[in-house]
């Protein structure tokens, strides 16, 4: 067949409405994936993951447990200071082995007496807490505390200047950190004292140095892209 100067123009106008199609339709599926994750919040959601937070955070304090906002929740912090609409939970990084090195018994009993419930995945090396079922939140009296959750996600020095994800399911990876299970990130970027961000109207939380820098690690695939609240919120 041969090309023909019109050809070249029909194919190239062909493949411009394919290209703008294809956009068109992940435009559409964004949009949709937006609503559908304002749909399912509902009233005083982000009251009630702040109010969670600010116990576990105290909680940590107590134990003199050094952590931090990060993940989605330094995501929600860095662009809208607060958790977003649709957002259950609240997620913290763990620097150590404070937590774990503790009798597990001990721990359990002292989170309960800050009306907090927790469970350690082994595997995962992470904790779930959740506020105990007759907790009240304060001027939200009809509100409920197990839906809302904390995500406590336990990082340690294995050897030299890096940070890498605890868990049985890592134990005997290599110390390289070549492999992105471990999620290693600079010990420089959690050095004490850390700073501090928002997290609500009024409340501040302890976070990594440098802002953005640690999501790099993260989010190696796409952390430039900035995560605000969707407009169909």
């Amino acid at each position: 067949m041969r090309i023909t100067p019109k050809r070249l123009v029909n194919a190239g106008i062909f493949a411009l409405g394919i290209l703008c199609l294809i956009k068109y339709v992940n435009y559409r599926r964004s949009g949709s994936t937006d609503k559908n994750e304002c749909l399912n919040r509902r009233p005083d959601d982000q009251l009630r993951v702040i109010f969670l937070a600010e116990r576990v955070h105290r909680a940590l304090q107590i134990l003199e447990v050094q952590h931090f906002i990060c993940y989605e929740s330094l995501w929600a912090s860095l662009y809208n200071e607060g958790p977003r609409p649709w957002e259950h939970t609240v997620e913290m990084c763990v620097i150590g082995n404070a937590l774990t090195n503790q009798d597990e018994g001990f721990i359990a009993r002292f989170f309960r007496t800050q009306d907090l419930v927790l469970d350690y995945n082994m595997l995962e090396g992470a904790y779930v807490v959740k506020l105990v079922d007759t907790v009240n939140f304060p001027g939200l009296p009809n509100a409920v505390g197990p839906d809302v959750s904390a995500r406590l996600v336990l990082f340690q020095q294995r050897s030299g200047s890096m940070m890498r994800k605890a868990g049985l399911k890592r134990a005997l990876l290599p110390d390289d950190c070549e492999n992105p299970l471990l999620e290693c990130f600079p010990s420089l970027l959690v050095l004490p004292p850390l700073s501090e961000i928002k997290f609500g109207p009024h409340q501040l939380f302890p976070a990594p140095r440098e802002g953005i820098e640690i999501q790099k690690y993260h989010y190696p695939e796409d952390w430039w892209l900035q995560r605000k609240i969707p407009s169909a919120c």
